[in-house]
């Protein structure tokens, strides 16, 4: 019995560990994550700060980046909807929904930690920026935040855990 118990434990642990190593990142799926982060941001920043430093209206400058960019945006939702189709079944947009909410919460609580002004100091001007970046300024942010920034997931192979989304 004790032999039986401990192949079955042994087993157990292999299988977990296997399903586990399956919902790992791609370095495609950690940029996709990233370049919704950024959007996130920039999101959070509009809504948050409504202005630049010398008066400007983000709201423009907020929607003509995602027109902008729209492209590099679906492809990056398309990225996550099939990472999590793949790691958790269904069609994956509700998991999807959960990463831009999460997302946009997460530097959301930024702004309320430090108060509005101070916040809209420190990032109103974020928008602008990108709003005018070329699509190489964009992929160096992106490339930057997957170093710099907490991701929900992970690389494969570098023995860290994964968040689960939605749950």
């Amino acid at each position: 019995m004790k032999k039986f118990l401990l192949v079955f434990i042994a087993n157990f642990l292999l299988t977990t560990t296997a399903v586990a190593a399956d919902r790992c990142y791609s370095p495609a799926e950690l940029e996709a994550e990233n370049t919704l982060r950024l959007h996130s941001e920039l999101m959070v920043i509009t809504v948050t700060c409504r202005q630049g430093s010398e008066g400007e209206n983000l709201v423009p400058a907020y929607t003509g980046f995602t027109k902008d960019n729209i492209g590099v945006l679906h492809e990056a939702e398309q990225t996550m909807i099939r990472y999590y189709k793949k790691n958790y079944g269904g069609d994956g947009i509700p998991y999807l929904d959960s990463l831009r909410t999460r997302l946009a919460n997460e530097f959301g609580q930024k702004a309320a930690n430090v108060s509005a002004p101070v916040f809209c100091s420190l990032y109103r001007n974020k928008v602008l920026n990108f709003y005018d970046a070329d699509p190489t300024q964009l992929h160096d942010e992106v490339k930057h935040m997957c170093v710099a920034e907490k991701s929900y997931g992970h690389l494969c192979g570098d023995g860290t855990r994964i968040a689960k989304h939605g749950q």
